[in-house]
């Protein structure tokens, strides 16, 4: 597959209600290579699943800013940080829960038309300010969460690709939580454009309500579309366009979201 200069599969994870995801993509940058990617997003909806999936009224206007950065450690090996910064009201923003990745390539296997990729994931979330998180506009949980990702991506020799990951996201702090995450998305990537569609299914362990967060979060269960569109604008530097809506859920609103960011890319 010939790769577009600068892939942004990362930008989906641009707000809270989407972290689950993970910064985690099937492609790996260079050695010394230092991918820089900045998001802006607005989040909105009218309505809210319960914890019985039933639909309750809640309305939320949310904004978000996140900063993304991986960096090519060996041919292998790449790492990952996250930091975002989120208003649902002017009592509720600031920057919410950051995270620190570990990703590696174990196995890039090649056959006649293209390239099976298989690659494993760590990583930690943690909150990076004391933001309000006791009301139903609070911008998270203030976790600290583990998260393990698991993903397998086909990458085709004239460049369409199809992947697949799962894992674990285990919350240990401010109680213990878990999840398991699915998410399959396929696309394709020349150099002048990349386009994927992606459906993500999360589904918390426990039966435990979070009504007190209108974020989603472990104690939400919920299935989501989305898409991406990006274009370089020049050797350095693309752009990029997207958005995602929750299909149904638990614990979570019933919400639209778009994006629009820029991706810069520096070689050592």
């Amino acid at each position: 597959m010939q790769h577009p200069p600068y892939l942004l599969f990362f930008i989906i994870l641009s707000t809270s209600t989407l972290y689950s995801q993970g910064p985690i993509n099937g492609f790996m940058p260079k050695p010394g290579q230092l991918d820089a990617a900045f998001t802006y997003s607005g989040e909105t909806f009218s309505e809210f699943y319960n914890e019985n999936g039933d639909l309750i009224p809640r309305n939320i206007d949310a904004t978000s800013y996140n900063l993304f950065f991986e960096y090519g450690l060996d041919p292998k090996t790449a790492l990952i940080a996250t930091a975002p910064y989120i208003e649902n009201t002017p009592d509720n923003k600031g920057w919410q829960d950051g995270s620190i990745w570990l990703k590696y390539r174990n196995e890039r296997v090649e056959q006649e038309k293209g390239y099976h990729n298989f690659i494993t994931s760590i990583g930690l979330g943690f909150p990076l300010s004391s933001y309000p998180n006791d009301n139903l506009f609070a911008i998270g949980r203030r976790a600290t969460t583990f998260q393990g990702r698991f993903l397998w991506q086909y990458d085709a020799k004239y460049g369409w690709f199809v992947s697949a990951q799962s894992g674990i996201d285990f919350q240990f702090a401010p109680e213990a939580l878990a999840a398991l995450p699915i998410l399959v998305r396929g696309g394709i990537g020349t150099s002048r454009f990349y386009a994927d569609v992606w459906l993500e299914h999360y589904q918390s362990l426990q039966g435990a309500s979070d009504n007190q967060n209108s974020a989603s979060g472990a104690g939400s269960t919920w299935t989501r579309a989305g898409g991406t569109f990006y274009v370089p604008v020049a050797p350095w530097v693309g752009v990029f366009t997207g958005g995602a809506i929750i299909l149904g859920g638990k614990n979570i609103g019933q919400s639209t979201r778009w994006n629009l960011g820029a991706v810069f890319r520096v070689n050592s």
